[in-house]
């Protein structure tokens, strides 16, 4: 299946899409203690929304868009951030936010370790910090 390349709303129409998800009862209040026992699925769909936000502003910048995996991207941005002011504001939170979403799912019960605080802390990053300091959204 081949996807459209034509310059879309796409990567924030997907974050938009997650962002949704996340108001659903399981994942609603993350700063809330009612909702913990899903904190595994909500710093992963956290990490995605934020993901999609990173790859709409390369988009939007003209800057490189596919990667064959989350660490190539993860480098680029790194490097991006040597001289991309909004890039090197939210590139260390992004890449933190993308080492707990991988415990998560790869590590069974490693959520039971994450803190309300950090699933309140990246759920703020991703949903209202990242997207003001890269102007998506």
């Amino acid at each position: 299946m081949s996807l459209p390349l034509q310059p879309d709303l796409r990567h924030e129409n997907q974050a938009e899409h997650n962002s949704i998800l996340l108001q659903e009862t399981c994942f609603h209040d993350p700063c809330g203690a009612k909702n913990l026992d899903f904190k595994d699925w909500n710093i992963t769909i956290v990490f995605y929304t934020a993901l999609h936000y990173v790859q709409s502003y390369l988009h939007k910048k003209g800057y490189q868009t596919t990667f064959s995996n989350h660490t190539e991207r993860n480098n680029y941005l790194a490097n991006l951030s040597k001289m991309d002011h909004p890039i090197a504001k939210i590139v260390s939170d992004y890449v933190a936010l993308f080492k707990v979403s991988l415990y998560t799912r790869y590590n069974p019960c490693y959520y039971h370790y994450i803190k309300q605080k950090d699933v309140c802390d990246y759920t703020k990053f991703a949903l209202e910090t990242l997207p003001k300091e890269l102007g998506v959204a």
